[in-house]
């Protein structure tokens, strides 16, 4: 039997990786350089297995840390030298720890041999910060040296209000490592970066990832659908053009469409009945995420989910009511900020294409 060759949810590597050739280069190049690497885009486009994928191909070690699970500065030492473990057995690391002004407190799993770390003083300032970062350092080679990777490094802000200028005081005495830097939310991201008074002010080479090109895309769907229909193009330009090339709802419509395919064999409407699945499999999700939200913020979606017209537009509010510009303009921030929508040049959209559906699907019933 042939598997569903399309994949969504999780981190995602060959062969289910699309495209993102240009871009795996550029990162590539940057991590091949003296210089640190910030990446950005939207939720869900593939930033974490993009920068995975090409650090991989560079054969260095890496440490992965995702600030959304960090709950404070001692977490955060204390999550970096978990990870350290990983790469190293302690008996290897107790001569470099031997230097450290606080020692961690280490519990070890006797079935998986997992490290767990935990700084037990709050009152140590930013001591254990840097004695871990001051190890990583000294792992970390010229031949072999270091990528180090935060996600959603926005998340700085919510740790601690010190945690920035301490981090880049940290970082900038370093040699012999790579940062990399990825974040979904780019307002914040480039506040921390490109605003002059930030400690991390122009600290790496900003990157924006977009969707990924149409024909590209179109390609990779067809080469998978090609396997269970002779109709595999048209079910890749529908798929598209319901997904607007997004590429995480791309891949799991993608994935439901050949699943079905697979059970009965293609139809007309088969992409519409993939995308309905979709919508009825998440429906209580839906139903939860739309409850939360205030009057204002559900206006601005049911216009955006019915017509096409900006948000912002005379028109736009006239047609919905959406009150004074000034609080349009507060709530498409706020939507942007929770992820319901995208700011691009083009201006604002839905990020999820089966969540504008049905909020169009229970507006008609």
């Amino acid at each position: 039997m042939v598997a569903n060759p399309f994949k969504f949810g999780t981190v995602v590597d060959e062969p289910y990786f699309t495209d993102r050739e240009k871009e795996t280069e550029e990162i590539l190049s940057i991590l091949n350089s003296a210089n640190h690497l910030i990446l950005t885009g939207p939720r869900r486009y593939g930033k974490t297995s993009l920068v995975r994928r090409a650090s991989r191909m560079t054969g260095r070690p890496v440490i992965y840390l995702d600030l959304q699970v960090v709950m404070g500065k001692d977490d955060f030492a204390a999550q970096a030298l978990k990870r350290v473990y990983r790469m190293h057995p302690v008996e290897k690391l107790k001569k470099y720890m031997k230097s450290f002004r606080l020692i961690p407190a280490l519990t070890m799993n006797p079935v998986t041999g997992e490290v767990d770390v935990m700084f037990r003083s709050e009152s140590a300032g930013f001591v254990p910060l840097e004695d871990v970062f001051d190890l990583l350092q000294k792992i970390s080679t010229r031949k072999k040296r270091l990528i180090v990777v935060f996600d959603e490094f926005q998340e700085i802000t919510r740790i601690h209000p010190e945690l920035d200028r301490n981090l880049r005081a940290i970082l900038q005495q370093q040699e012999n490592i790579s940062y990399v830097f990825l974040g979904s939310r780019e307002s914040l991201i480039r506040e921390i970066f490109e605003k002059k008074k930030s400690p991390f002010y122009h600290f790496g080479y900003l990157m924006q990832l977009d969707k990924i090109p149409a024909e590209a895309f179109a390609s990779y769907l067809q080469q998978g659908f090609h396997k269970v229909s002779d109709q595999y193009k048209t079910v890749s330009s529908m798929i598209l053009e319901q997904t607007r090339q997004h590429p995480y709802y791309t891949q799991q419509l993608a994935f439901t469409t050949w699943e079905m395919i697979a059970r009965s064999g293609y139809s007309d409407d088969i992409v519409l009945r993939a995308s309905e699945e979709i919508i009825r499999n998440h429906d209580n999700d839906y139903e939860r995420l739309w409850n939360r939200l205030n009057r204002t913020d559900m206006k601005i979606l049911v216009g955006m989910a019915d017509c096409e017209l900006s948000p912002l537009s005379d028109e736009f509010s006239r047609r919905y009511n959406t009150g004074p510009s000034s609080t349009v303009f507060s709530s498409l921030q706020r939507l942007t900020q929770n992820g319901l929508l995208i700011k691009s040049a083009e201006g604002y959209a839905l990020d999820d294409p089966f969540f504008r559906k049905w909020i169009a699907l229970k507006r008609a019933s």
